[in-house]
């Protein structure tokens, strides 16, 4: 390689790497204000997820649950095969649990689910008519991105939180209901303590590439 054009590619190498440091610095210092600012609104309205708007895309924060289970003979023994055919114990020990069922557990640990409101309240609380309704219950996951896109996709419009989190409340008693209709208020308690969840905080952007 020439000597001249060695020095200019080495100098342009590090210069980019000087601005790329120095740009996740500042990048990191500009989430950790974002994370710090929408983690203290969601605790004050009590939000498991909120999106933070700019002119060109959002910011998403959100708590996402670590799951565990402790105690699988207990799990096994008061919920029978159904849990049984959901649980599979790994050769170290771990559990890997389908997706819905472990979505009913943490909901049943945590008491994040409610009967005490429907679906189509919450849908007809936002003025949606009842075609409009029957469309898109079935689209709505619990998931509050997924949610917001299909609530959004039919014309509501705002942030619309409240209404987010009562959507999440009922879905999660519909699997609640589901897996765990015939439990006691003292089996709730043998699941809850056959497992642990923990939460953790996520954030991330998004924007169009």
């Amino acid at each position: 390689m020439e000597a001249d054009k060695a020095i200019i590619l080495v100098d342009k190498a590090i210069e980019l790497d000087k601005r790329m440091k120095a740009d996740k610095k500042e990048l990191d210092a500009i989430k950790a204000e974002l994370q710090t600012d929408a983690f203290a609104e969601m605790d004050d309205k009590n939000l498991k997820w909120l999106q933070v708007f700019g002119s060109t895309g959002t910011f998403n924060a959100a708590y996402k649950e670590k799951f565990e289970i402790d105690d699988y003979t207990a799990l096994i023994n008061l919920l029978g095969e159904k849990a049984k055919a959901k649980i599979t114990r790994k050769e170290e020990v771990k559990y890997e649990t389908e997706k819905r069922y472990k979505e009913a557990l943490i909901a049943l640990y945590k008491g994040e689910y409610s009967n005490e409101i429907t679906l189509d309240d919450v849908l007809k609380g936002m003025e949606l008519d009842e075609k409009t309704i029957k469309m898109i219950k079935k689209k709505l996951k619990g998931d509050y991105i997924n949610d917001k896109k299909v609530i959004e996709s039919v014309g509501v419009q705002g942030e619309r939180e409240e209404e987010l989190d009562a959507i999440r409340l009922c879905k999660n008693a519909e699997l609640v209901k589901r897996f765990f209709e015939d439990l006691t208020s003292d089996e709730i308690e043998i699941v809850r303590k056959a497992v642990f969840v923990e939460d953790n905080l996520s954030v991330g952007l998004e924007y169009e590439k």
